[in-house]
């Protein structure tokens, strides 16, 4: 009886010492990073919802979407173009006039689109190769009245730009390296561009560096953290030492991986 009562302040002790975690805190240039980020992504996610209840308001007429969905790109410079997709998968308007030539095209083999429509709920897309030619990602509304699916309202975006005018302002001038993968292992953002849509996991340029991949999947498996690994300094040959910190930002599924590194001396 003596030996339990001796351990249960011991095991308290440890339980409220020890059992947890390391404590951290995120670098503000990380924090300002996400936080910006949530900002920007949210307000558009806002537009979409309140342009998909618009659509369902003036049932499905094709003209007034294609006036809406102009001057959502008028407002919006961050996304390529906005698209109106038919519940049977075909990209029906497309604006600016300077993508219509990808009108009438049929998407509905799309992850995104498949997801979006058999959930009837809004996504994010991963990073795809899209009619138009080029790797995007896209956020669809579906717009949907009493359970039926009158199409879906897509904006589509080269994630690389929309990170460069958040995370710049950041990190330019600053001490220490940004970059973002989303999950899975592709690079979409880095400040060395020839990285940008590489695998990390994968791609020959990080196969000399073991640190950087192991720190890759603790990276992809867990929400924030710390770690080091080693990897070119930023913009040089050099290799260094990189105090590396995390944090993840999800929308709809989705979800991206915002790194801080900073080389060691």
């Amino acid at each position: 009886m003596k030996s339990k009562l001796i351990l249960m302040p011991l095991c308290l002790t440890v339980f409220l010492t020890g059992c947890k975690k390391d404590d951290f805190e995120l670098p503000p240039g990380l924090v300002q990073a996400k936080s910006n980020l949530t900002a920007d992504l949210s307000a558009l996610d806002q537009k979409m919802a309140s342009a998909v209840l618009y659509i369902g308001s003036i049932n499905a007429d094709t003209s007034l979407i294609r006036a809406k969905m102009a001057d959502l790109a008028e407002m919006s410079p961050e996304i390529t173009d906005f698209g109106w997709v038919t519940p049977d998968g075909i990209l029906q308007l497309i604006e600016p006039s300077l993508y219509h030539g990808s009108q009438g095209v049929n998407i509905s083999t799309q992850d995104h689109i498949i997801k979006s429509f058999n959930t009837r709920q809004p996504v994010l897309s991963k990073v795809f190769m899209s009619v138009e030619g080029f790797s995007s990602v896209v956020l669809i509304h579906p717009q949907v009245t009493n359970s039926v699916l009158y199409g879906g309202l897509s904006a589509l975006f080269y994630p690389e730009n929309l990170l460069e005018n958040i995370l710049k302002p950041i990190f330019e001038g600053q001490d220490f390296e940004l970059w973002v993968m989303e999950k899975g292992g592709r690079i979409i953002y880095d400040q060395d561009d020839f990285e940008i849509g590489l695998d990390l996991f994968t791609d020959p340029l990080y196969a000399g560096f073991p640190e950087l991949i192991t720190a890759g999947h603790k990276i992809d498996n867990e929400e924030s953290g710390t770690t080091t690994y080693s990897f070119y300094k930023a913009g040089t040959q050099e290799t260094v030492t990189k105090l590396t910190y995390w944090t993840t930002y999800s929308l709809h599924g989705t979800e991206w991986k915002i790194v801080w590194v900073k080389p060691q001396p």
